[in-house]
């Protein structure tokens, strides 16, 4: 008896040591477009950029070279508020929280002398950094814009911005990103004029700028889209919102903004401090609304002490990256004074630097995953993978463990992948070191992660992958009737009708049809419809995994005065771009106030939009015709010429 229990007990010792973890890497999958790393320049920058230029250039090379560095890409300026004189009470940082404002009182000029020290940092990486990405973002207005003149914030954490000034504080983000643009070449993509708004520990007197704003977020974004908009900016310059703390209420806010608010909000930014568990729902609301999303801003405020603070925050870049599918990752400061937060220890009256344990954890992931990365789907909960411009994919996996862990990754749904995996280890307390290369063996490679530990793959050659579309069920509802599955449709005039069809949860719905229509959105409502409304409707599905599927809708309103007539299809077996009008004959030139067109092969149609998509006129042209347009003089706007269902012409006119 006691033999036996010996043996079983020395197999199961053998087969603990000889299990291994298999992993499905499916290309197939697509999830998010990477665009990189970055980090915010407040409050560091503000002393950094104080150094003598050769130091500090060798600083800002170790966190933006690719090679050496970390590899950042994406810098996050800070225009600051400005504090009311006298006040001397923002500490933080080492005392770079006091960031100058641009414009110090309400009635003087701006001041473009102010800030210096950020923007050293911002000109050298805009020089130096390969496609930078630059955004812009505010922790508080100027004080005179704030009701308790204090640019920390509130009475209690109340929301600062004064009720009237809501057009004022629009007027000077938009006023100081288009200096930037127009003076000294920077154009910041986005712009966000909060930070973690709903927390409520932005109080009077604080030792750094904040400014509640639980309240009318939607109105914010809309004055400060429509002021870029009016100089010119938007959408080269769009809006981002709204830097909460927490997942859930960045969530939150995001779901009640109105449309006008989220046609100027390009980008969903949140921090990932807390509100973990809201991550995939987060990601699934901006999907659907067709946005961008970014951890903009995280470190270790809500970290368990039981583990390593580095490991937790490479946890936390993975599942970011894994659940909330974040198009980009951006460290709170990398040169923080706090031990935790640090990426990058920074001595200031030496003007010298040191690596911290996260700038190796850090380069672990931002030295393999480069911009351009396309995240896939890996069935493991501890690791990423993404497929490089370069056609290399990247697998990350994280061991948190006391435990070795050894996994077998599956690349069998590749079409083509490399005979060998380049291999990166990080291992505590602070240590990256390249490790021998590893077979790749009938598509599969097998590697062990070592305990509280990660491991970056590279293999090159991965090509290939299906993408399975999801199938689309045509429910329809009629004049309140039940729902039915069709795709030929006749109503009568008045009635109303609902295209609902399936899948109805995740993914992203968009519609076009008859007379410019476009919706984003799964269910179309119409009311009263009439003969005009008439046509194919064509909605178009975008699974999670980045599939398309789309399907036709036929609409006929059956109005007798007016019947319904199949739309004219191009006869493309004789040209190329039209059966009606000749590619090259049409002409459009604008003289004075008018526009003037000659199309001289047949009909077509002129339609006139401004930036935002939103049209303003459409006409028929017969031959040439001058079209007056005095009245959209003021901003730019695109001029489209269309035959028989195909654009023809196309041109943005300023």
């Amino acid at each position: 008896m006691k033999g036996k229990q010996i043996l079983i007990a020395t197999l199961l010792a053998c087969g603990a040591a000889y299990a291994q973890t298999k992993v499905v890497v499916d290309p197939g999958k697509r999830y998010q477009l990477f665009e990189g790393w970055g980090t915010s320049l407040c409050w560091w920058a503000e002393l950094v950029g104080a150094w003598d230029e050769a130091n500090y250039k060798k600083m800002l090379g170790a966190v933006a070279d690719p090679d050496t560095g970390l590899g950042y890409n994406i810098f996050r300026y800070n225009i600051g508020g400005g504090d009311q004189p006298g006040h001397r009470h923002l500490t933080k940082g080492d005392g770079g929280a006091a960031v100058p404002g641009y414009k110090p009182t309400e009635r003087g000029d701006y001041d473009w002398t102010a800030d210096p020290n950020q923007r050293n940092v911002l000109f050298w990486l805009a020089k130096q950094v390969k496609d930078p990405i630059f955004e812009a973002f505010s922790n508080s207005p100027p004080w005179w814009m704030t009701k308790s003149g204090c640019v920390s914030g509130g009475v209690n954490g109340a929301d600062n911005l004064k009720s009237d000034y809501f057009d004022d504080f629009a007027d000077y983000l938009s006023e100081v990103a288009k200096h930037f643009k127009q003076e000294w070449g920077i154009t910041f993509r986005t712009v966000e004029p909060f930070n973690e708004p709903s927390a409520g520990w932005w109080n009077a007197n604080g030792s750094q700028e904040g400014c509640g704003f639980k309240n009318k977020q939607s109105e914010m974004i809309v004055e400060l889209g429509r002021a870029l908009k009016k100089k010119g900016l938007f959408p080269e310059t769009s809006v981002s919102a709204a830097d909460e703390s927490n997942i859930g209420d960045a969530l939150a806010r995001f779901n009640s903004y109105s449309a006008e608010a989220r046609s100027y909000m390009f980008q969903v930014n949140t921090h990932s401090y807390s509100g973990y568990d809201s991550r995939a729902n987060l990601y699934n609301a901006a999907f659907a609304a067709d946005k961008r999303i970014w951890q903009s801003e995280s470190g270790p405020l809500s970290r368990d002490d039981k583990i390593d603070i580095t490991l937790w925050m490479a946890n936390v870049i993975l599942h970011d990256l894994r659940d909330m599918k974040a198009n980009a990752w951006v460290d709170w400061q990398v040169a923080d004074p706090g031990d935790n937060w640090r990426t990058i220890a920074v001595n200031h009256k030496r003007q010298t630097f040191s690596y911290a344990p996260r700038f190796y954890m850090h380069a672990a992931f931002s030295r393999a995953i480069r911009p351009g990365s396309r995240f896939i789907d890996s069935d493991n909960n501890n690791t990423i993978a993404a497929i490089r411009p370069d056609s290399s994919l990247v697998i990350v996996a994280l061991n948190m463990g006391s435990s070795d862990v050894k996994y077998a990754f599956d690349l069998s749904k590749f079409a083509t992948i490399g005979s060998k995996a380049k291999v990166q280890r990080f291992t505590l307390p602070a240590a990256l070191k390249a490790d021998s290369d590893i077979d790749v063996l009938g598509k599969s490679v097998t590697v062990t992660a070592k305990a509280q530990s990660i491991v970056t793959l590279v293999i090159e050659n991965a090509t290939g992958g299906v993408c399975e579309a999801s199938e689309i069920i045509p429910y329809v509802k009629i004049h309140n009737g039940g729902w039915n599955k069709l795709t030929d449709i006749k109503v009568n005039p008045g009635d109303s009708l609902v295209l609902g069809p399936h899948p109805w949860d995740g993914g992203r719905w968009t519609w076009k049809g008859p007379n410019d229509f476009y919706y984003l959105g799964r269910e179309v409502y119409f009311k009263d419809m009439q003969w005009q409304s008439s046509g194919i409707y064509t909605g178009t599905y975008v699974n999670p995994y980045g599939c398309e599927s789309t399907y036709d809708v036929k609409i006929v309103v059956d109005d007798p005065e007016h019947p319904y007539v199949e739309p004219e299809k191009p006869d493309t077996s004789k040209v190329a771009l039209m059966p009606r009008i000749a590619a090259g004959k049409v002409a459009v030139s604008k003289i004075g106030s008018d526009l003037q067109i000659s199309a001289p092969h047949g009909t077509a149609q002129l339609t006139i939009y401004d930036m935002q998509g939103v049209l303003m006129m459409r006409r028929l042209i017969n031959g040439t015709a001058t079209i007056p347009v005095e009245q959209f003089s003021q901003k730019p706007y695109v001029v489209k010429i269309s035959s028989a269902g195909k654009n023809i012409y196309q041109k943005i006119f300023r």
